[in-house]
């Protein structure tokens, strides 16, 4: 058993004189009863010994559970404690398109561009604030995966990572699911020691570099433990151009041209981000109009439930107050004083 204060044991030398006190007292009160009640037999010697002790017994649990008494044991893993995660942001050239609706949040100067991209950041960032002791690391992709943060506990560099990388500025041609999967998979899997994993992909869903059946037959061949993935749908089911616009510029210089001169159009495929999420045990989110706060919130509900079972995390050493206790034994011997 340890003690948060232990200092407060001092208070027990008050013991000598409260019960030399309470004894007096009895004695006292005793042949009072005696003489008025004219009873030769006087107090009952059980009855002056009950109440003496019982006083004394209640100050020296009162004493105790001021003391901050606590006993360590064995608890159930928490949750947050045993999961890391991957966010993987979808930086290709679709993820620019303008087919998104931003407000201007508190504390910032200027409404963002209502782009995808911009759309992404926000969840993800709505995302870390949900965060509460995971491990969790950042990449980005489109045809390969990068890793920007490894997985860390560190929330304030992360959040700054993540608010202050120009994403406009990493896109590139081209998308890569399987590989965005990969890094994902390859980030967590660096904290072995930790039994609760997850993967979270934010992008419009397109993929330039493999179909449906392919995507599917990669990660049916997969042996082993699988990671689920969580994967959040970004941007409309309509088609849109992609625009072009300089730094700086408020108007846009035109759109992005396939090899033919063809304005390129994007939109948001559910269908296979549906189908890695049923694949791996994950979820699909669909972003749309719905605020990041609310995804946000969906998607830590489901990847706290889904990624592992309570049962399966490691059992911890967790102290077990035992002041209430004690402060509700120094009333059982008080109680029985009033009552005698």
């Amino acid at each position: 058993m340890r003690f948060n204060s232990p200092q407060m044991f001092w208070l027990l030398l008050l013991l000598l004189p409260i019960g030399w006190r309470i004894l007096a007292t009895e004695r006292f009160l005793g042949r009072l009863r005696s003489r008025f009640r004219a009873n030769s037999g006087g107090n009952p010697l059980w009855r002056l010994t009950v109440r003496g002790l019982l006083p004394v017994l209640g100050l020296i649990s009162l004493v105790t559970a001021l003391a901050g008494p606590s006993i360590t044991v064995m608890r159930s893993g928490n949750i947050s404690d045993n999961l890391v995660m991957a966010i993987g942001i979808d930086v290709s050239k679709s993820m620019l398109a303008e087919d998104m609706v931003l407000q201007r949040q508190p504390g910032e100067r200027i409404a963002p561009l209502s782009n995808r991209i911009n759309a992404a950041r926000r969840l993800a960032l709505s995302l870390v604030e949900r965060l509460n002791g995971e491990k969790v690391g950042l990449f980005f992709f489109a045809r390969n995966g990068i890793e920007v943060v490894s997985p860390t506990r560190d929330l304030g560099f992360l959040r700054y990572m993540v608010t202050h990388t120009n994403l406009g500025d990493l896109t590139e041609s081209g998308s890569n699911l399987l590989a965005a999967i990969d890094s994902g998979i390859m980030m967590v899997e660096t904290q072995p020691e930790i039994p609760a994993r997850a993967v979270v992909l934010i992008t419009d869903g397109e993929d330039t570099e493999n179909t449906r059946s392919a995507i599917l037959q990669a990660l049916s061949r997969r042996t082993g433990a699988v990671t689920p993935v969580f994967t959040v749908g970004v941007g409309h089911t309509s088609d849109v151009f992609i625009p072009i616009r300089r730094k700086g510029a408020t108007d846009i210089d035109g759109f992005y041209m396939d090899s033919q001169d063809i304005p390129l159009k994007t939109r948001l495929d559910q269908l296979p981000l549906q189908e890695i999420a049923a694949a791996t045990g994950g979820s699909y989110f669909y972003y749309g109009e719905n605020q990041p706060e609310k995804i946000a919130a969906k998607l830590m509900q489901k990847i706290t439930t889904v990624a592992v079972s309570p049962t399966d995390l490691p059992p911890q050493r967790a102290p077990f107050d035992l002041s209430p206790l004690f402060l509700l034994g120094s009333l059982f011997f008080y109680i029985p004083f009033l009552l005698l």
